[in-house]
């Protein structure tokens, strides 16, 4: 299970939260990366966290996630068509992570991306995950609160720790 090597349970995941117990602003829903299928064999059944669970608690709260943003550095996880059968649209935004704040052409990327869906699909949900769904995650979700909804710093770090349970992983 060592990092780095294709198909191997990335470092960490496995202790990780799958998502959070809330929607942070009822638009994002923070999770950790899903992995798919291949690697079933890896995972005790209770483990297995496949795109397919995440549309399923959604729909289970009568939510539709319209957009998912996969901020991982890699394409090994998963493939972006488990996310678009589902009419669903999928982007990746290869964002920096491991202690590195990503650049503002990242952060604004993303700040785009977020507004524009959310002003021309209201109520639908964003699902979006770096590895474990704490560090990148956690840090573009606050600067879209403070930057786009303009909650102060604080409040937005809150309500980020209450959707996730544990903040920075």
């Amino acid at each position: 299970m060592s990092r780095g090597f294709k198909n191997s349970i990335p470092k960490g995941w496995l202790g990780c939260p799958q998502n959070g117990n809330s929607l942070v602003a009822d638009i994002f829903m923070p999770l950790k990366t899903p992995l798919d299928h291949k690697y079933d064999s890896k995972l005790h059944q209770d483990d297995r966290y496949h795109p397919k669970t995440i549309f399923t608690r959604a729909e289970r709260n009568k939510k539709v996630i319209g957009l998912w943003i996969d901020l991982t550095n890699t394409d090994r996880y998963y493939h972006p068509y488990e996310i678009e059968e589902r009419s669903c649209r999928y982007v990746k935004l290869k964002c920096t992570g491991h202690g590195r704040v990503p650049p503002r052409s990242d952060i604004d990327k993303f700040l785009r991306l977020c507004k524009d869906f959310t002003d021309r699909d209201p109520d639908q949900i964003i699902a979006i995950h770096c590895t474990h769904g704490f560090n990148r995650t956690g840090f573009l979700i606050v600067i879209y609160l403070v930057e786009i909804l303009n909650y102060d710093v604080m409040t937005a770090v809150k309500l980020f720790a209450n959707a996730r349970f544990v903040f920075f992983y």
